[in-house]
């Protein structure tokens, strides 16, 4: 009886780092929602015709830039263990291929517009 006790309480322990840091940061956790944002902005541009879908598209460009930005200032935090430095490094990693993999849709999406002969961004953007 005791063993197994014991044997669950390890088990625990062993297990709880992964557990707890397995979850994004506060700021992964905007950057995830963002990310969701940005493509369903990305859907909806896909579906829309003419200057709505160069103002969705751009307001989609405009969401990566402020993710970008945060993405380069975002930092694990100063007392991290190895364990949640691979975490944070694994979700923001994820959050990195979710954006990219949107801006080469974006990309796609712009260079078949300019291929209409539709004018892309007003102001020469």
């Amino acid at each position: 009886m005791k063993r197994r006790f014991l044997a669950a309480i390890a088990a625990l322990v062993l297990a709880a780092p992964t557990l707890v840091y397995a979850a994004p940061d506060e700021a992964q956790k905007q950057l995830l929602q963002r990310a969701a944002e940005a493509r369903r902005k990305l859907e909806a541009t896909q579906a829309a015709q003419g200057a709505q879908r160069c103002k969705l598209l751009q307001e989609h460009m405009d969401l990566m830039q402020q993710m970008m930005k945060q993405m380069t200032s975002a930092r694990p935090g100063p007392n991290a263990t190895p364990q949640e430095l691979r975490a944070w490094i694994d979700e923001h990693m994820k959050v990195m291929e979710q954006m990219m993999s949107q801006m080469m849709d974006g990309e796609r999406m712009m260079m078949g517009t300019m291929g209409t002969g539709q004018p892309m961004m007003k102001g020469g953007k």
